[in-house]
């Protein structure tokens, strides 16, 4: 009576070997490997979004500097007439 007892609180242990569990697991791995599949892709745009940012910010950060201080190019002949 107290081993049936034992048995029937002790834990279960699954079966590793069986071709039900395996097939499980792929399954359970195929969904996992597909959500971070989608993870890396909205990364991946966000990544882009984020780079095209920097450079509309960049683009205009250049231009205000370009309004508020031209660029004046000091360009003498190098040459000298004798």
């Amino acid at each position: 009576m107290i081993d049936l007892i034992k048995k029937f609180f002790a834990p279960t242990e699954k079966e590793t070997t069986s071709s039900f569990y395996l097939a499980d697991r792929v399954i359970e791995l195929q969904r996992k490997v597909t959500e971070l599949e989608k993870k890396v892709e909205d990364l991946e745009n966000e990544k882009r979004e984020l780079q095209d940012l920097i450079l509309e910010t960049e683009v205009s950060l250049h231009a205000r500097i370009d309004r508020i201080h031209p660029v004046i190019y000091n360009f003498t002949d190098t040459k000298k007439e004798e």
